[in-house]
């Protein structure tokens, strides 16, 4: 078994961003939809720009920032296997299109916390964020269940 190093996991995390961008690209004018029950019932709407805002957000951990863009790809299996952890509302003065967040989590080589926003225009629920466990809690006392 090779140990892999941050340089490693840093072209990977590249390597994966472009694959999910290429997928993004597919989606232009042809945003995926699906419903899904798993904690809460969402009518899901992803678009090119949602998975490209999951992929620009990195940290700086690059094994992190693989595993994230890998599970990109495939956001409705990310939320048929993840578990509902609850939903906090909007930080005041910003995100003025979205009602909330609702978090989903997986345990994926680390821990990932899936952010869907649930749009304020209506009852449709957008990726918005793969996040790590210490960025999640950096507001956990406004989670709600």
């Amino acid at each position: 078994m090779t140990n892999r190093t941050q340089e490693d996991y840093y072209l990977e995390s590249k390597r994966i961003r472009s694959e999910v961008l290429q997928l993004a690209e597919q989606l232009k004018g042809h945003p995926l939809r699906f419903i899904i029950t798993n904690g809460i019932t969402m009518r899901v709407e992803i678009t090119k720009n949602d998975l490209k805002t999951i992929v620009s957000k990195n940290v700086s951990d690059n094994k992190f920032n693989a595993i994230k863009n890998a599970l990109a790809k495939d956001i409705p299996g990310y939320l048929e296997k993840a578990e509902y952890i609850g939903w906090r509302p909007i930080a005041e003065g910003k995100h003025s299109e979205s009602a909330y967040f609702a978090y989903f989590c997986r345990e994926l080589g680390c821990r990932t916390i899936l952010c869907m926003r649930r749009m304020a225009d209506g009852d449709v629920y957008k990726p918005y964020a793969i996040v790590n466990e210490h960025t999640f809690n950096n507001n956990k006392e406004l989670l709600r269940k």
